[in-house]
């Protein structure tokens, strides 16, 4: 989509400094309408491998995730981190690769369960505003009670 943007800005004679900007958009091309489904409480499975994902933003707003997905054709769907933090352990049958690892996610950690518990190990974790956008294939969704929810794109 081709924007051309112009920005016009006055500045002050005497002091030289920045009086007014005004923005001006004029976009030629119908806007695109892109919808997402929501999926409460939910994130990509801690026992996927995460090779379908795209990109990962930390401490951004729920308004910028979108953004961003709405701008990369690669993305198909992503979860937010709304809760304080998301521990995602790897369950013992799991084996870490740390070549299907490209967006560097995984980490040793000590980490305590919901149930109070200790546990050691490889994890995933993220906090609040920790977004992770993903293509469509190798979608395996778990439930996040309180921590995360999924945006899916809606497809025509």
């Amino acid at each position: 989509m081709k924007k051309a943007i112009f920005l016009v800005a006055a500045a002050l004679a005497a002091s030289a400094s920045l009086s007014a900007v005004e923005l001006h958009n004029t976009t030629h091309e119908t806007p695109v309408h892109i919808a997402f489904k929501k999926q409460a409480d939910a994130a990509q499975y801690k026992g996927s491998d995460y090779t379908n994902a795209v990109r990962v933003e930390r401490g951004i707003s729920l308004e910028e995730a979108f953004e961003i997905a709405k701008n990369d054709s690669n993305i198909d769907y992503f979860f937010y981190t709304k809760g304080w933090s998301m521990v995602l352990e790897f369950p013992p049958d799991v084996v870490f690769d740390s070549a299907k690892d490209p967006l560097r996610l995984v980490t040793r950690n000590r980490y305590i369960y919901d149930a109070g518990g200790l546990g050691e190990g490889y994890c995933r974790i993220f906090h609040h505003g920790d977004v992770v956008f993903f293509k469509e294939e190798g979608m395996w969704l778990g439930t996040a009670p309180g921590l995360a929810d999924v945006y899916t794109k809606v497809k025509d």
